[in-house]
This record gives structure tokens, C-alpha cells and sequence, in this order.
């Protein structure tokens, strides 16, 4: 019998981890776009996304012989709410906002992450709020457009409110990870919130009309450019990724997560620019750099101060 509890893993493992899971993520950029563009509905996609995931992640967790703990239960249950919120603000806030807007307000969970952690009562590494606002200030120049300026922030609409509706609930969404991880098998956590994501998705979508809902996914679903991203989000972006974000958070605090997620928005724009031919300006390869020394800050800057304060003294 397996236990219900999360095996420990080293801190570099849970880095890497969580890097692998925002790397996935950034590539789940253009096989959303491809997805969309064969015409399936945001809708059905998330549908199908999570309740394909939801179903293999329960067959595995049969297959390994988690137990179903009640308590793991409910805090996936409380986990897949939250995920399922945070997808519907993000996607219908982009009807009503612009993509660069979407993308900035969004990556505010970076800043609001410490902010909401400390809030509660948690304590926060200094490093890591220190690479908290270098993130921040790459993330606004790698979303901002050249064009505008500041005064694109001047106006304020229905997708910027639910937007940044879908930022606080990613930050509260990563701290609640990082308490249930410690107390609930990775496997079980991530299908339960998966799952309920995907049943969520599935009765919003059906009162939906035309074409919001699943109307169009007859004709669409047979198309390459349909089939194969929603294959990739399912398996990767959802059953590993969510899988690694609570292997890893069982090591990483909220705030060293959500700094390692900035590398999800830095692969979104190199592949926009290799893969998809979007042009990038200077300006967004600086903001881009800046993300990459924001994660390496945390990670380094301990490791530094100890050489120095405690200096090799062997022959």
C-alpha cells in the first residue's frame, strides 16, 4: 500500500521540475493558438483538456494504488474551484482587453504572490521577493507593447477587472498548493483539482450557444491542428505539469514558484518569434533577460553570501 503522503524531493529536483512544467506551458501558447484557429470553442478545448487529464490521472493513481483520502479530496476539490475560475476570467477577460494587457495583469501573481503570503501569516525569503520585483519589471517590459506606452493602462475595462481577478487567484492558487502539497500525494492533489476543472468546464460550457459551446466540436475535434494540441495540453500541460507543480511545491515555497513560472511567459515569446514568425522588439528580449535574472537570483545569491561569510578553509 502506497502512502498518502508526498516522497520528498531534493530543492534542484523541485527547480527543475518546476522550470520543465513552465517550459510545457510556454509551448502551450501556439498549440492553444492552433487549436483555436481549427475553430473548436475555448470552451470545449478546456473541456476536453481536463476531463481527458482528470480520467488518466485517476487511472494512475488506481494503477500505483493511492489511497482516496478524504482529506486529498478536498483540498483538490478547493484546488480545482479556484482552477477552474482562474481559466474562465483569464479567457473571457481577453473578449473585452488586449492580449499585451491580458498578458501583463496576469503575471501580477509574481508580485501579489509574496504580498498575499505574507498577508497570511507566512514567512517570505528575501531573495525570493527580491526576484519577485525583478520578475515583475521584465514582465512589464517582455508584455508591454512599444506602441502606447503607459497609456494603454489608462482606461480600465470588464477584462482588465477579470483579468486581474485571474492574478490574485493564481497567487492564492499557488499558496494553497504549497500548503496542501505537504500533506496530500501529488498524484491524487493534482487529479482531484483537474478533474473538478474539467466537470466545471464541462457545465458551463453546455449552456453555452453557438459557437461558445460544444456545438462545433463534431466537425472541428477531426482536425490535426484540433487533436494534437488538445492532446498536448491534456498529457503534458495538464497531467505532468500539474503532477510537478505538487511534487515540486512539497520543496519550494509559493514565491519560489511563481518566480520559476516567469520562465512560462519568456518561452511563450521565443517560440512566438522561432515558431509562430511574430517579430520581437529589443525592448522585450531585455524584459526577457530580466525574467532569467530573476530566477537566478534566489537561487544563487544564498549560495554566494555563504561562501563568503563561511570561507573555505580546506588545504
Amino acid at each position: 500500500m502506497h502512502s498518502s503522503h508526498p516522497k520528498p524531493i531534493s530543492h534542484i529536483s523541485a527547480v527543475l521540475l518546476i522550470a520543465s512544467v513552465a517550459t510545457i506551458w510556454g509551448f502551450g501558447f501556439p498549440m492553444t493558438r492552433f487549436a483555436l484557429d481549427g475553430r473548436i470553442s475555448v470552451g470545449a478545448l478546456m473541456s476536453l483538456r481536463f476531463v481527458l487529464a482528470g480520467v488518466l490521472m485517476f487511472a494512475i493513481i488506481r494503477a500505483k494504488g493511492i489511497p482516496i483520502a478524504r482529506r486529498g479530496v478536498l483540498d483538490g476539490i478547493w484546488l480545482g474551484l479556484v482552477l477552474a475560475v482562474i481559466f474562465w476570467s483569464q479567457t473571457d477577460g481577453m473578449r473585452f482587453t488586449t492580449t499585451a494587457k491580458s498578458g501583463f495583469i496576469t503575471g501580477l501573481y509574481v508580485p501579489l504572490t509574496p504580498l498575499i503570503t505574507v498577508a497570511v501569516g507566512q514567512r517570505v525569503k528575501l531573495t525570493s521577493a527580491v526576484g519577485a520585483i525583478i520578475a515583475t519589471s521584465g514582465l512589464y517590459l517582455l508584455m508591454r507593447p512599444t506602441v502606447g506606452g503607459p497609456a494603454m493602462f489608462a482606461t480600465v475595462n470588464r477584462g482588465d477587472i477579470e483579468t486581474l481577478v485571474c492574478a490574485v487567484l493564481c497567487a492564492i492558487h499557488l499558496i494553497m498548493m504549497g500548503a496542501y502539497a505537504k500533506r496530500t500525494n501529488a498524484w491524487l492533489l493534482a487529479g482531484t483539482q483537474v478533474m473538478v476543472g474539467g466537470i466545471v468546464s464541462v457545465m458551463v460550457t453546455a449552456f453555452l450557444p453557438a459557437p461558445y459551446g460544444f456545438q462545433n466540436l463534431p466537425q472541428t475535434l477531426p482536425q490535426l491542428s484540433v487533436w494534437g494540441p488538445t492532446i498536448y495540453l491534456a498529457l503534458f500541460s495538464t497531467v505532468f505539469a500539474f503532477w510537478g507543480q505538487a511534487t515540486a511545491q512539497t520543496r519550494l515555497s509559493p514565491v519560489e514558484t511563481a518566480v520559476l513560472f516567469c520562465i512560462e511567459p519568456v518561452t511563450a515569446a521565443i517560440l512566438s518569434v522561432l515558431w509562430l514568425k511574430e517579430p520581437m522588439t529589443m525592448q522585450q528580449a531585455i524584459g526577457g533577460g530580466i525574467i532569467v535574472i530573476a530566477i537566478i537570483v534566489p537561487e544563487v545569491v544564498p549560495h554566494l553570501a555563504r561562501a563568503i561569510i563561511v570561507p573555505d578553509t580546506r588545504p
